[in-house]
């Protein structure tokens, strides 16, 4: 992680104790294992979200898409089963799309409604975590070390060894 990032992250902790923050643009969080839609990531909520997990011993997927990539709409049920197979508490999966537009997300997702948190990324979000193709998976382990992070579509019995061994150890 960057020096900047870091010195961000503390920032935003410490701004979101005193300012009783929830992330998020201040939207409603919802209740354990119900879908975050469509919501603005900043880089912010993304260490507060890591940082979070962290502390809770949960992996962390992040995948970078957009609506327009086929590559990306076939990795999409791969990251929902993996949701499905592993609770809330041990895994955390967000599908950050890089499209233009909310506009563009919103009509994604009346057509097809992801069970994944769901996040329209800033600008900064792609360009920190070097974004330059998609779909990118980014994993992190339990401790927060970065476990994965690779460009491209990945079948599910991978992600899931790969995860099912993080989720342990």
């Amino acid at each position: 992680m960057k020096t900047h990032a870091k010195i961000l992250l503390a920032l935003c902790l410490c701004l979101g104790l005193l300012a009783g923050c929830k992330g998020g643009g201040g939207k409603t969080t919802p209740a354990p294992g119900q879908p975050r839609v469509l919501q603005t990531l900043a880089m912010g909520d993304v260490e507060q979200r890591f940082a979070s997990n962290k502390n809770l011993g949960r992996v962390t997927v992040v995948m970078f898409w957009a609506t327009w990539c086929p590559a990306c709409k076939s990795e999409l049920p791969v990251l929902e089963q993996l949701r499905a197979k592993y609770p809330a508490d041990k895994l955390d999966v967000m599908a950050v799309s890089v499209d233009d537009t909310e506009r563009a997300m919103t009509d994604f997702l009346k057509t097809r409604p992801l069970a994944l948190d769901v996040y329209l990324s800033k600008a900064e979000v792609g360009s920190e975590f070097g974004v330059r193709s998609i779909p990118v998976l980014y994993i992190q382990d339990k401790g927060g070390q970065v476990a994965f992070n690779s460009a491209g579509t990945y079948p599910f019995e991978m992600l899931d060894a790969l995860i099912g061994r993080l989720v342990k150890g």
